[in-house]
């Protein structure tokens, strides 16, 4: 059989095992928040080249998504980051937002590696093995990875007929986005989070989320709570924003207005009305906080050709940075992993 003859035999069978029944392109697509992934990746992972340099940061991502992808088994992935200047628009409601975010190396080995070039160099190196992946990766200029992220799932997703949205990240704002179109993998407690998960675990349901996460603030991106409440004064105190309807801050003041004085929680609550607010603007995803521009630039990256699976550039790659053995039998993990991916990859070409 000829060489030409092998190629069309090959890519018959990529489109036959690409797209199945009625599924399309963005049928069921996995979002990744992709520094929340390459951060914990880095962290976490104590993989070593072959002359000793640390290089978890971009196994252990390349891993962390291989493994979501098969448990979730999308039509398609698309991996987003932070874009310059990501936070400005946060910044300008609250200057100290994200004013404690020091990033501390504790990698699990003996040697300890405090070097932030080795972090960025591994973050730019782990998105040039991306580009030989059937992965979309999307970065917008002054906006935020989770805004970016919200726009594709609420609104570019909602418009494709029966599409399904997993987010991957261990950030809890994005439990406010989950519904029946939207879910959540969390690559840190290994478990899919539905409606019912969420209101399970906090006792909360998704469409109050982002309220009840004002209330008690976020201390990794440096933003003060209610002084006094938690997620017990919530339940016990507030427990009807614990009902499976729409809670408005509104009707939470209406609520502690008619509360007894005596009960300084109460009282507490009503006064800071401007820092929940604050807390609510900064933390809310539903409403998109990103301009005209932005969103056609979204837009245009999703429309764009998939990358293809290039296995042998991927291998280069390995070689290159003696990370040969840091993914086992990378030939069938590359198979495993894409090869459904990579047939719905080649109809976008």
């Amino acid at each position: 059989m000829s060489s030409q003859t092998n190629y069309l035999a090959l890519l018959n069978e990529l489109r036959t095992r690409g797209p199945q029944d009625d599924q399309h392109l963005n049928s069921r697509v996995l979002v990744i928040d992709g520094l929340n992934t390459f951060i914990r990746s880095y962290a976490a992972s104590p993989v070593t080249n072959s002359d000793g340099e640390h290089v978890g940061g971009i196994s252990g991502t390349l891993l962390s998504i291989g493994h979501a992808i098969k448990n979730i088994n999308p039509t398609r992935v698309v991996m987003t980051f932070d874009g310059k200047n990501g936070s400005a628009k946060r910044r300008q409601v609250y200057p100290e937002y994200k004013a404690n975010r020091k990033f501390k190396i504790r990698l699990n080995r003996s040697e300890v590696v405090d070097k932030q070039d080795n972090q960025l160099a591994q973050l730019i190196r782990m998105i040039e093995y991306l580009a030989h992946l059937p992965v979309t990766v999307i970065t917008a200029e002054a906006t935020e990875a989770d805004d970016v992220i919200a726009y594709i799932a609420n609104d570019y997703l909602s418009q494709k007929k029966d599409s399904q949205v997993f987010i991957m990240s261990s950030d809890k704002d994005f439990y406010q986005l989950v519904d029946e179109r939207i879910h959540i993998w969390s690559p840190t407690k290994k478990k899919f989070y539905y409606t019912e998960d969420v209101h399970t675990e906090f006792g909360i349901y998704p469409r109050n989320f982002a309220l009840y996460r004002a209330l008690l603030g976020d201390k990794s991106d440096n933003i003060g709570g209610v002084d006094g409440i938690g997620d017990k004064t919530v339940h016990s105190k507030f427990n009807l924003l614990t009902e499976d309807r729409e809670i408005t801050l509104k009707e939470l003041m209406d609520f502690a207005a008619t509360q007894p004085a005596k009960v300084k929680i109460y009282q507490k609550f009503l006064a800071s009305e401007d820092l929940i607010n604050r807390n609510v603007q900064l933390m809310q995803l539903s409403e998109s906080n990103i301009n005209m521009t932005v969103k056609m630039r979204i837009i245009d990256a999703l429309e764009q050709p998939v990358p293809r699976c290039n296995k042998i550039h991927f291998h280069k790659m390995l070689m290159e940075d003696r990370m040969s053995a840091a993914i086992k039998n990378p030939d069938m993990w590359l198979r495993e992993v894409f090869q459904k991916l990579d047939g719905f990859a080649l109809q976008t070409h």
